[in-house]
């Protein structure tokens, strides 16, 4: 009998323990449920600026999270199709912001002169005839900017500072002259009239110089019209003694000029032609300079051997005496 009421005792406080342990186990759930949820994770944004290639760019980092809306009560607020991201209203924390954000750099402006014109700096290689299209201009017009000759552009020095005209910018301007009200019977206006042509016994072209010889970025021959007036070569032929060609554009040579014909590659202009050749072709003492006219009279032959002492320079420096 004692048995018996000891078995009964022992079953029932198992009843009583395990409904208690399941009745705190409902209670901490219930509590945890009604809680709101805590934020996310933290995201990190990297927002940079559009890359300027002459200043660093600056990386600016900011750190959101996600966090659901909640009710005064405490109850989480499911998104509905309606939202526009379908997630959480991002926060940010402005401790974590760099003091200078939304602060743009100036970049550093182009030099210019006194009256606000683009300037170019002379670097070893420049030649008005690259200068020019670089900045959308004519070499005439650059000329005219800076007040130059044509003896002025053979002689450019490397740092030497040259307007640029962009927009007519330094250009001289023209006043308008204001016309008469009163009638007046204008004179027929002078006929103009060009350098008389010397006949082809009296043509004199000489070798200046040849440039940087082998080195084909800057390998050249200078010529000068010395024939006392002036010379059409349109058509003519330069060649040497490896059969390499070079026929000249439409052009014409006044008393005096010079000319400068180099070997490689480039855009030909008034100051300046160019061959178009892959390598250099005046390093060989041994050959001569041919030049024929149009109908193959040979003008001028000049063995490389008698020429002046070569010039190492891209920009030619004229001999004594022009």
């Amino acid at each position: 009998m004692q048995r018996r009421s000891l078995i009964s005792f022992l079953i029932l406080n198992a009843i009583v323990t395990f409904l208690m342990a399941s009745a705190v186990i409902l209670v901490n759930e219930a509590r945890q449920a009604a809680q709101p949820t805590p934020p996310g994770r933290l995201l990190q944004v990297v927002i940079t600026a559009t890359p300027n290639p002459r200043v660093t760019s600056e990386v600016v980092y900011i750190v959101v999270t996600a966090t659901p809306p909640l009710t005064p009560s405490g109850v989480v607020i499911q998104p509905t199709s309606s939202d526009a991201g379908g997630g959480g209203v991002p926060t940010l924390d402005p401790s974590l912001l760099p003091p200078n954000i939304g602060v743009v750099e100036t970049p550093t402006p182009a030099p210019t002169d006194e009256s606000g014109c683009p300037v170019h700096i002379i670097k070893q290689g420049d030649i008005l005839g690259r200068v020019a299209p670089a900045y959308g201009v004519t070499v005439e017009d650059i000329m005219k900017a800076n007040d130059l000759t044509e003896r002025d552009v053979n002689r450019l020095q490397i740092g030497q500072k040259l307007i640029i005209p962009v927009a007519g910018c330094g250009l001289p301007t023209l006043t308008p002259s204001l016309t008469p009200t009163t009638t007046y019977t204008p004179t027929p206006p002078p006929t103009a009239t060009t350098a008389p042509l010397v006949s082809s016994e009296q043509i004199k072209l000489e070798v200046v110089q040849i440039i940087s010889p082998g080195d084909i970025t800057n390998e050249g021959i200078e010529l000068r019209n010395i024939s006392g007036g002036q010379v059409e070569i349109s058509g003519w032929t330069l060649r040497d003694a490896r059969g390499n060609v070079f026929t000249f554009p439409d052009f014409s040579m006044y008393e005096g000029r010079r000319l400068i014909i180099y070997t490689r590659e480039g855009q030909s202009g008034a100051l300046a032609l160019y061959w178009g050749l892959k390598e250099a072709i005046w390093n060989d003492p041994a050959q001569s300079i041919i030049i024929a006219d149009a109908e193959g009279n040979v003008q001028l032959n000049s063995p490389i051997s008698a020429l002046p002492t070569p010039s190492g320079g891209f920009v030619p420096t004229p001999t004594p005496g022009n």
